[in-house]
This record gives structure tokens, sequence and C-alpha cells, in this order.
């Protein structure tokens, strides 16, 4: 965890301690981080506590929440470095982003109980970006991001969704939401964490999607669940855990990896498989990054051809994107002059219908019938 958040470039780290026994405190000394500790009840301080972590360290800059099992990246994170992408949601005016959590497993069956004896799982770490490569995207659930995302929320991508289910559903009918707000700049209007750990609220939402890999799909996963089962810390998530221990133990070598899971090998693969969202504009950064790269690490003769291949490559990706947006344009005009027209015959067959209803019941339509069935009778000798 902390290597992962050191190595993208976080400036601080602040952890809070609720009565962990696992030695993470005595861990966390090697680093300079600073570990606040609290034994309030985390069933019913959890909103709380992750409140008071943005407000008293977050005031005024951004800041990024995410529990010790979660991996937070985002699109072409392998050219925006986080300085820059910091800059970017500064330059929109953005105050929130919106990123989707994304459960990664190993190629290997769960082994949620060792030995005969069925003492648990071990429990050290594992080298989760090595082993839990896979993910499955197959049973995750879209919905508008209104209203679940928050209130007085601007959404400036209406591509961004809300996600539900996923894995974790498809192996232990476990209903769960995926989209969260993690990464918030506090300025004092927003509202996070806004009722659950989901939704905030006064957000202006940036218009691209991040991921939070989760790792949850451990062998210690059987563990964890007995003793959350047993503690109840989780308010109104025991029987997600109960869910979890009975399925482990109907299947102790639990395989989760199916036809449908794939492989990761770059963020910018959710980008390809639409779990993740960018936009025109966020593009256009990521080409200025990747310019700006290249150019850096030239000299001399090579640097001037580098600079004037960039120019030339965004004029011609301007021209492109306006000849894009003029045909989209025209399409849309297009379509809605069809629909006027199509609407325009709709409401004229629903016209005609209600004439011909109306006709159908007069005196003198029946007339006319019974004239017509007289006249067949007389034709027909």
């Amino acid at each position: 965890f902390v290597e992962h958040y050191a190595s993208m470039g976080v400036k601080h780290m602040v952890f809070l301690d609720n009565g962990s026994t696992d030695g993470t405190v005595e861990t966390l000394q090697k680093y300079d981080v600073t570990v606040l500790r609290t034994t309030l009840p985390f069933r019913n301080y959890q909103l709380h506590m992750r409140r008071y972590l943005i407000r008293r360290f977050g005031k005024g800059r951004w800041s990024l929440t995410v529990d010790m099992d979660e991996l937070f990246d985002y699109p072409y994170s392998d050219v925006v470095d986080l300085s820059s992408l910091l800059r970017y949601l500064n330059n929109g005016g953005y105050t929130a982003v919106v990123a989707q959590m994304l459960d990664m497993f190993p190629e290997k069956p769960l082994k949620s109980l060792a030995g005969d004896e069925g003492e648990l799982a071990d429990s050290e770490d594992e080298p989760l970006k090595e082993l839990h490569r896979f993910y499955d995207i197959s049973g995750v659930r879209v919905q508008d991001y209104y209203p679940l995302g928050g209130n007085n929320n601007v959404l400036t991508n209406e591509e961004i969704k809300w996600f539900r289910d996923g894995i974790k559903t498809t192996l232990f009918g476990h209903r769960a939401m995926l989209s969260k707000h993690p990464l918030v700049f506090f300025d004092g209007k927003i509202i996070p964490v806004d009722g659950t750990m989901h939704r905030t609220s006064n957000a202006r939402v940036a218009d691209f999607s991040c991921v939070l890999f989760h790792y949850k799909l451990l062998d210690r996963l059987y563990e964890q669940a007995l003793r959350a089962v047993a503690e109840k810390n989780y308010p109104n998530r025991h029987d997600k855990y109960e869910k979890y221990v009975i399925a482990l133990e109907q299947n102790p070598e639990l395989q989760i990896k199916r036809e449908t899971a794939r492989e990761m090998e770059s963020v910018n693969d959710l980008v390809e498989n639409q779990f993740l969202v960018v936009s025109g504009d966020y593009m256009v950064w990521v080409d200025a990054e990747e310019e700006k790269r290249v150019v850096d690490a030239m000299e001399g003769e090579p640097r001037r051809f580098a600079e004037a291949y960039f120019k030339a490559r965004v004029g011609v990706q301007t021209l492109s994107a306006r000849r894009l947006q003029r045909q989209i344009r025209e399409l849309k005009i297009s379509l809605a002059k069809e629909r006027r027209k199509r609407q325009a015959l709709e409401r004229r067959n629903t016209t005609l219908n209600v004439q011909l209803q109306a006709m159908q019941g007069s005196r003198s339509w029946k007339l006319i019938k019974t004239f017509a069935s007289v006249r067949a009778k007389v034709l027909g000798r």
C-alpha cells in the first residue's frame, strides 16, 4: 500500500488505526507517514472518521481517501503523473473524481481453509499486483449516475455511470455499490462521504473516471469474514460476510477465474473495454504530456524534429476533431428532424384513430353497416 502510493507521487499519507492487532502500526514506523489511533467503535463512527480525515488534512487541497485493500489508479497514468493530473482537475474547476471498484483475483483457486485440521489460511502479505492479475466485469450492473452519486452534483461527462454488483455478486450473491468519490478537493462546499462512503454532494465531478483495484478476494478472506461476523463492525453488512463464510465453507477451494475473466496488462485496458471513461479534453491533456515527455528527452536536431512533428499532429487532430464535431452536429440535426416527423405521424395516427372510433360509434355508421348488409343479401339472391 505505502509503496504503491509513494511511487505514484503522493505527498503524504495519513493512517487512522482502529485498534488493529496485526502489526500495522509497528510496520508503519519505518515510513515517513502520520498515524492516528482511535478506539471508537468502527460500526458507529466509520463515516465520521473518513470525514474527519478529509476536513483536517484536506482543506484547500486534494485528498484521496481509500481503504487498505484499495490501490488507486487512473487512465494513462503511465503518461500523466499525479501532479499533472491535479493540474488538469484544477484547470477544469473540478472538486471530485469518480472511481470504480474492481475486484482483482489470482488464477489459482482461492484456498479459504488450510490443512485437514481446518486451520485458517496464512495471512502473510502476498505480492498482490503479480498474483492478482485477473478481473471480471461481466456481472457489473450499470445505472445512471443520478441520484445515487449525491445531491447537487454537476456531472460534466454523461458517459460516467454508477456501477453495482460484479464478481462478488456472482460468487456470493452479495449486492454492492462499486462507484465512489475517493479523490476530492475540500473547498468548504463539497460534502464528502454524504450518508454513505460512496456518495459526495455539492461537487463538480471530473469528466473522466478512475479505478480502485480492490484486493478482497485473498486466501485470508475466510478469516476476515469470520472476524467480521463475530465483531459486527460493519453496520448493515453482516449478511454479506455471513454469505462469504457459508460459500467458502461449502467450497474451500473456490475457483474465481472463469471464462469471462480478463488479465490486466495496463490500466488503459479499462478504457478500451469501457469500464473507465475519458473525455476528449482529457485525451488532449494526455497527448500534451506525452509530447512534453518525448521532447524533453531530446536535444538538438532530433528535438526540433519532434517539436515539429507534435505540432503538426496536434493540427491534424484539431482539424479531425472539428470535422467529427461538425458531422456529429449534422447527424443530431438530421435525427431531430426525423424524430419530429415520426412524432407528427404518431400524433396524426392517434387523431385518425380517435376519429374512426367516434365514427364507428355513431348512428350514421350503424345505418351504413345495416344498408351494406341488406345490399349484400340482395345481391346474393
